[in-house]
């Protein structure tokens, strides 16, 4: 399954830096609520906005964990940000 950024999301990611992990702000256009996210699930965002066509194994490999300890969460997470319409299905 793929993911894309919907048309109307405005988005910033800043790049872990020494002292922060990972951080995505998103922000539905013209009036939605802003969105932060940070660590893990910025992570998450990201790599699925990027397209990746497996998230849970790319952000397992980035963490440095077995798939099988993060696939479910990490693919129910990705349902809730799609659910809020923060990320869509590529078709």
């Amino acid at each position: 399954m793929t993911y894309r950024v919907p048309h109307r999301l405005g988005h910033v990611v800043l790049p872990p830096e020494h002292d922060r992990t990972v951080a995505a702000y998103l922000m539905p256009l013209p009036d939605g609520d802003p969105v932060a996210l940070h660590g893990t699930a910025a992570l998450i965002w990201v790599v699925a906005a990027e397209g990746d066509p497996d998230v849970p194994a790319a952000v397992a490999d980035l963490l440095g964990v077995e798939v099988d300890t993060i696939a479910d969460e990490t693919r129910a997470y990705l349902g809730s940000l799609v659910d809020a319409r923060l990320l869509e299905r590529a078709p």
